[in-house]
């Protein structure tokens, strides 16, 4: 009889301890989850390029119609003066040109005439790269500009450049060092099916659940070797208009650190017209896009990043 009982003791304190164990196991288990979800939306979350409105000279500007009666020369009448490392020498006096620009940010809308644009330069964790991948371009015209910005998307979704399809690796390979492109194979963020995207941005508030899921809908495009640029630029760029910000209305004019006055007119995002005004007070000027971005004042819509590439018609 007391066999009976003490076995029956011991089954009971196993049992016991077992389910102890057991809740204790779960628990642990979902902490570790939960850390490791909180860790990943942290990567998926931070922003290569960082450079927003917030970067920008809100307070000196200069009203849309200033210098409308103005005389414009053409930069692309002054490229004998222009050099890769400091850009044209610029007198006082108005100059008007186009040059090819790029999206820097994915999910947003495309530039439209109701919003205007200002100054501020290029930052964020992968600043550098990007600044060298638009500059090098300058020095590789057989890179055709499609290219380049798919490297740019690239960067911007935190794509690992290991996995890319061998002719935008080759690209990558003429435009930035071998420093550079390690950097850019060894992201810790991955394709995620829409299954864990789901779980990971369901408390996510718009419009940043929207951004971190076409980014890694574009991660997953630029894996597969057959995936077109056009099906890569539809994820990219949102349908529609953003709504316009009054206050900075198109054809604004910002104030550069270096002392002139210059105004962006978006043709589409691989097109900036810009308009510049250098005051007297400035004296001679050095203007280099490379770097520079023209930022909309709505936040929704695409940040265009400069390149030094000036379209001339010959």
């Amino acid at each position: 009889m007391k066999k009976t009982i003490v076995l029956l003791l011991l089954l009971c304190v196993s049992v016991g301890t077992y389910a102890q164990f057991g809740k204790l196991k779960d628990a642990i288990n979902s902490g570790a989850s939960s850390l490791l979800n909180n860790k990943q939306l942290k990567l998926l979350q931070a922003q290569p390029i960082t450079t927003n409105f917030d970067d920008c000279n809100k307070k000196e500007t200069l009203p849309v119609n200033f210098g409308t009666d103005s005389v414009k020369k053409q930069l692309c009448a002054l490229m004998a003066n222009y050099t890769a490392a400091e850009g044209f020498l610029l007198k006082p006096g108005f100059y008007t040109g186009t040059f090819k620009s790029f999206c820097l940010q994915a999910g947003t809308y495309g530039p439209d005439k109701g919003n205007g644009y200002l100054f501020a330069p290029l930052a964020g964790p992968k600043e550098k790269i990007a600044r060298t991948l638009i500059a090098n371009w300058e020095q590789h015209p057989e890179i055709e500009q499609r290219k380049v910005q798919l490297l740019l998307w690239a960067i911007v979704a935190k794509t690992n450049f290991s996995k890319l399809p061998p002719d935008l690796q080759l690209a990558a390979a003429k435009l930035l060092n071998k420093d550079d492109l390690s950097a850019l194979g060894n992201t810790l963020v991955d394709y995620l099916s829409g299954e864990a995207m789901a779980k990971l941005t369901n408390n996510l508030p718009e419009p940043a659940k929207t951004v971190i899921e076409i980014e890694n809908k574009i991660r997953g495009m630029m894996y597969q070797a057959n995936a077109s640029y056009d099906q890569i630029e539809s994820l990219a760029m949102l349908g529609g208009v953003a709504p316009a910000n009054a206050d900075f209305p198109s054809g604004i004019w910002g104030l550069h650190p270096d002392g002139y006055y210059i105004k962006y007119l978006p043709h589409s995002y691989s097109q900036t017209e810009v308009v510049i005004y250098v005051p007297k007070k400035a004296g001679t000027v050095r203007y280099l896009p490379v770097g520079d971005v023209a930022v909309p004042a709505s936040r929704g819509c695409q940040r265009l990043g400069q390149s030094n590439l000036l379209i001339c018609n010959k």
